[in-house]
C-alpha cells in the first residue's frame, strides 16, 4: 500500500497504461484481427498497381521494338505474370511465418512480448523489402531474356519502386489497429521518425522517378523523346506521386484531426478523452502527450473532488493545488468557530455493531455538512463523533458570526427531523485565531489555532445539558445586530484553561423577537 508521503501523481503512468489496455479490447481487438487477415489483399492490390505501371511504360512511354528477342508484348507480360506468381508462392510461406510470429498474440488475446512488438513494428519494412527483391529480380531476369536490356530492366525497376513505395505506405496504415493494441502495453519506440520517410516517398514518386525516366530515355530508346512522351511521363509520375502523397497526407491528417478534436474537447472542460496511439513516430508521441495531459487533468479533478469532500470548501482546494506545498506564512483573523459533538456516543458505540455506528455517524455528519455549507461555512475536520466548523476562514466573511448562529440554530431542528438516534451539543464562539497551512511537504492541512477553538468545544460540552443543546459566546451574539433567532443570556461559565468566566447565551427558539431584545439588554446588566 502506498504511503501518505507518496506523490499524488506517482500512479498517473499506471492509470494511463490501464486506460490504454481497456481501449485494446472489444471492438479494437476485432479490428486488429481483421487487419491481420487483410495483409495478403493489400500486397496483391499494390503489386497489381505495379503491373498497371509496367503496362503504361511499355505501351505509352517506350513501346516495343522489333529488336527485342521476345517481340511480343503479350509474351513479355505473360512471362512477367508467371514470374510474379512464382515469387509470391515462394515468398508467401516466409512472409506468413514472419507475420504469424509478429501477430500471434492478437489471435491469442494476450499482451505481446518485446520481441513480438519489435517484429510487428518492422513488418511494413520487411514486407516491402521482400516485394522490392522480387521486383528487382524480375528486372534482372527480363533484362537478360530480352535484347534491349535497358528498356526492359529500367521499366520493371521503376514499376517496382512505385509498387514498393505505395506498399510501404499502405501497410503502415493497415497495421495501425494492431499498433494500437501493442502500444497499449508498452511505450512508443524512442526517437523513431515517420513523417519524413512518408514525405520522401511521395517526392520519390512524384519527382525523382519521372526525372530518372526522362534522364535514362536515351539509353532506353534510340528515338528522341517526344513532347507527347514527356507528357505521359509527367502524367504517370504525377498520378503515382499523387497517390502516395494522398496516402501520406491521410496518415498525417487523420491523427492530427483526432488530436485537434481531443484538445477541443478538453478546452470545453471535458477531459474524458483518449486518442488511440497507432502512430510510431512524431504524431504518436504528440497524441501520447495529449493523452497524458487529459489524464493529468482527470487526476487533478479527482484530487479536487476527493480533497473537496474532505475539507469541504472548493476555494481551499484551489489554494492548495495552486501552492503545491504548505506556506510558512500564517495570518491573524477573526473567525467564528462552531463545534458540534454527539451526546451519549460512547454508550451507543458499545451497544451497537460497528456497521450501525458508522452508518449513524455518516447520517449525522451528512446533516452537519449540509447545514454548514448552506451558510457558507467550512468543515475543518471531523474528530470522532464531533465536527469543527469555521466561518470567516479561509475565505473572509464580514457576517461570519451571523452565519454561524443561523447554522447553530438550524442543527437541532435538522437532527430532530432526521433518523439520528443521539442528540448533539453545539457550541459557537467568536475571536481571533492564527490561520494557515501547517505540516510538511508530504502532508499538511489548513487549520486555525487559538483560544476560541477551545471555547467552542467547551460550550459544546456544556450545551449537552441544555434543553435545546446550543450555546454561543457573548462575543458571537454581540457581533450580530439582529440575529435571525432569539438568544437569551444564560450567565457566565468558567472555562477550563481560562482565567475569566465567559459570557454565554442559549438558544430560545420559541421566544418572540421583541422579548429577546429586551432580554438581551437585561442579560448584560
Amino acid at each position: 500500500m502506498a504511503s501518505d508521503s507518496e506523490p499524488t501523481r506517482s500512479g498517473l503512468g499506471g492509470r494511463i497504461r490501464a486506460f490504454r489496455q481497456r481501449q485494446a479490447s472489444g471492438p479494437n481487438l476485432v479490428r486488429a484481427r481483421s487487419t491481420v487477415r487483410g495483409v495478403v489483399l493489400v500486397q496483391l492490390a499494390a503489386n497489381g498497381l505495379g503491373v498497371i505501371v509496367i503496362l503504361a511504360y511499355f505501351t505509352l512511354l517506350f513501346p516495343d521494338s522489333a529488336s527485342d528477342d521476345l517481340s511480343s508484348l503479350d509474351l513479355n507480360l505473360t512471362v512477367f505474370g508467371v514470374y510474379l506468381l512464382v515469387m509470391i508462392l515462394l515468398g508467401l510461406p516466409v512472409n506468413a511465418l514472419v507475420l504469424r510470429r509478429a501477430v500471434v498474440w492478437v489471435k491469442e488475446g494476450t499482451p505481446p512480448t518485446d520481441r513480438q512488438r519489435r517484429l510487428l513494428f518492422s513488418l511494413p519494412a520487411l514486407e516491402t523489402a521482400s516485394a522490392l527483391v522480387s521486383w528487382f529480380g524480375a528486372a534482372l531476369l527480363f533484362g537478360v531474356v530480352n535484347q534491349n536490356v535497358q528498356r526492359i530492366s529500367v521499366g520493371i525497376a521503376l514499376a517496382g519502386v512505385v509498387t514498393c513505395a505505395l506498399l510501404y505506405q499502405v501497410l503502415e496504415g493497415h497495421f495501425r489497429p494492431v499498433y494500437a493494441m501493442a502500444l497499449a502495453h508498452a511505450d512508443l519506440p524512442a526517437d523513431r521518425r515517420e513523417i519524413f520517410p512518408r514525405l520522401m516517398l511521395a517526392w520519390l514518386l512524384g519527382s525523382a522517378v519521372p526525372l530518372v525516366a526522362i534522364g535514362l530515355s536515351p539509353l532506353i530508346s534510340p528515338e528522341p523523346i517526344s513532347v507527347a512522351r514527356l507528357a505521359w511521363v509527367a502524367a504517370i509520375g504525377a498520378l503515382a506521386g499523387g497517390l502516395v502523397m494522398t496516402v501520406a497526407a491521410v496518415s498525417v491528417a487523420r491523427p492530427l484531426n483526432r488530436i485537434r478534436g481531443a484538445l477541443s474537447q478538453i478546452e470545453q472542460g471535458d477531459a474524458d478523452v483518449h486518442i488511440p496511439i497507432d502512430d510510431l513516430g512524431e504524431l504518436g508521441r504528440l497524441a501520447e502527450g495529449v493523452n497524458d495531459l487529459a489524464a493529468g487533468i482527470r487526476e487533478r479533478e479527482e484530487l479536487r473532488e476527493v480533497f473537496g469532500r474532505q475539507v469541504g470548501l472548493p476555494g481551499l482546494v484551489d489554494l492548495a493545488l495552486e501552492e503545491g506545498e504548505p506556506t510558512a506564512v500564517g495570518e491573524r483573523r477573526e473567525v467564528t468557530v462552531l463545534f458540534v459533538d454527539l451526546q451519549g456516543y460512547t454508550r451507543f458505540s458499545e451497544q451497537h455493531d460497528p456497521a450501525e455506528v458508522v452508518a449513524m455517524l455518516n447520517r449525522f455528519f451528512r446533516i452537519v455538512v449540509a447545514v454548514v455549507n448552506r451558510e457558507g461555512g467550512w468543515i475543518n475536520k471531523f474528530e470522532g463523533d464531533a465536527a469543527l466548523c469555521l466561518f470567516g476562514a479561509p475565505q473572509s466573511q464580514p457576517d461570519h458570526a451571523a452565519r454561524a448562529l443561523r447554522a447553530a440554530a438550524a442543527l437541532p431542528r435538522e437532527l430532530q427531523r432526521s433518523d439520528v438516534e443521539l442528540r448533539a451539543g453545539v457550541g459557537v464562539a467568536t475571536g481571533e485565531v492564527i490561520a494557515g497551512f501547517v505540516g510538511t511537504a508530504e502532508r499538511f492541512e489548513y487549520t486555525v489555532i487559538g483560544d476560541v477553538v477551545n471555547l467552542a468545544a467547551r460550550l459544546s460540552d456544556a450545551a449537552k445539558e441544555d434543553r435545546v443543546g446550543v450555546l454561543a459566546s457573548e462575543a458571537t451574539v454581540s457581533e450580530v445586530a439582529v440575529p435571525d433567532d432569539p438568544w437569551q443570556f444564560s450567565g457566565r461559565l468558567q472555562i477550563k484553561g481560562r482565567r475569566d468566566r465567559a459570557g454565554v447565551y442559549r438558544l430560545v427558539p420559541n421566544r418572540r423577537r421583541s422579548r429577546w431584545r429586551t432580554g438581551l439588554r437585561t442579560g448584560r446588566t
